[in-house]
C-alpha cells in the first residue's frame, strides 16, 4: 500500500469546519432576507396607516384642531400593534399651499436587521436602524369654522350685509 506524503495525513475536522463556515453563511442571508421582508411589510402597514390618517384629516370637523386630532389618534391606533418592529411612530402635518394640498406624514424607524439583545445595550439605537417616512396628500374639507368665515368674509367684502347671521349658516350648509 502506498503511503500518503505528510501533508495530508491531519485533515481531522476538515469537513466540519466547512460544514459550519456554510451554515453561519446561510443563516445569514437566510434571516437577512426574513428581517427585509418583514421590514417591507411593516412600511406596507404604515403607509396605509398613513393613508386612513390623511383621509381622517381629509373629513370635515368643526375646527382644524379636531381634524389634526383625529387624525392623530387614527394612526396611533394602527402604531400600536406593530410596537416590537416600528420605533418612534409620529405624524405631522407637512403645510401646503391651500386645502388641495394638504396632508399628512408618518416618520418612523426600523430595524433592517434584527440583532438578538444579547448584542444591544438598552436605549441603544443598533446600527442597523433605518429612518424611513410615508406621506400621503389627500387634501383637506374645510372646517365648519373655516367656512363659515369664508361666508362672512365674502358676504363683508361685496357688502351683502350678512354678517355672522341664520343666512351664513344656509350658505355654509349649501357652500361647503
Amino acid at each position: 500500500m502506498k503511503r500518503l506524503p505528510p501533508k495530508f495525513l491531519n485533515q481531522k475536522g476538515q469537513s466540519a469546519i466547512e460544514f459550519i463556515t456554510v451554515v453561519v453563511v446561510v443563516f445569514f442571508f437566510l434571516l437577512f432576507y426574513l428581517s427585509f421582508s418583514i421590514t417591507l411589510v411593516a412600511s406596507e402597514y404604515v403607509d396605509y396607516a398613513t393613508f386612513m390618517a390623511a383621509r381622517t384629516y381629509k373629513s370635515g370637523n368643526i375646527d382644524l384642531e379636531s381634524q389634526k386630532f383625529a387624525a392623530q389618534r387614527v394612526f396611533t391606533s394602527y402604531m400600536n400593534p406593530l410596537q416590537s418592529i416600528i420605533r418612534n411612530p409620529k405624524l405631522t402635518f407637512p403645510s401646503g399651499s391651500g386645502n388641495q394640498t394638504e396632508g399628512v406624514k408618518g416618520d418612523y424607524e426600523v430595524d433592517l436587521f434584527y440583532l438578538p439583545p444579547l448584542f444591544i445595550k438598552a436605549g441603544e439605537m443598533p446600527i442597523s436602524g433605518l429612518a424611513l417616512s410615508s406621506e400621503t396628500k389627500l387634501g383637506r374639507d374645510p372646517s365648519l369654522d373655516e367656512c363659515l368665515d369664508f361666508f362672512v368674509n365674502f358676504g363683508n367684502k361685496f357688502n351683502l350685509g350678512i354678517g355672522q347671521t341664520f343666512n351664513t349658516n344656509l350658505m355654509d350648509d349649501n357652500g361647503c
